[in-house]
């Protein structure tokens, strides 16, 4: 048997007996159960805090020497990205500000 077979096998098994013990797919304390392990299962990183799937694909592209430039490289790309955003919508809101302060005073001369 292959170590994904037997990995698959085990996976299996595990959820079969987490099914048996909460009482069925259908049991309503399963989504209770789910949330407790994803925020402090062991397998499911910081105590506490719960892993979302981009914290995983995070983890293991950064690990991982051969993707961890690209992955450095894209989020300082995002982070550039944003900043650049937030400046454009400070300055319409700029422009905003300046528009309703002329129509001001146009109607004051009015």
């Amino acid at each position: 048997m292959h170590d994904d077979e037997q990995e698959q096998l085990t996976m299996s098994k595990r959820i079969e007996a987490f099914y048996r013990q909460s009482g069925g797919p259908g049991n309503p304390t399963i989504r209770r159960l789910l949330e407790r392990h994803l925020l402090y299962g062991k397998d499911h990183g910081i105590p506490g805090k719960r892993e979302e799937f981009t914290d995983a694909f995070r983890e293991v592209f950064l690990q991982d020497h051969s993707t961890r430039s690209l992955v450095l490289g894209l989020f300082k790309l995002k982070a550039a990205f944003q900043d650049e955003w937030n400046a454009y919508l400070d300055a319409l809101r700029g422009q905003g500000a300046v528009r309703e302060e002329e129509a001001d005073m146009a109607g004051k001369r009015a």
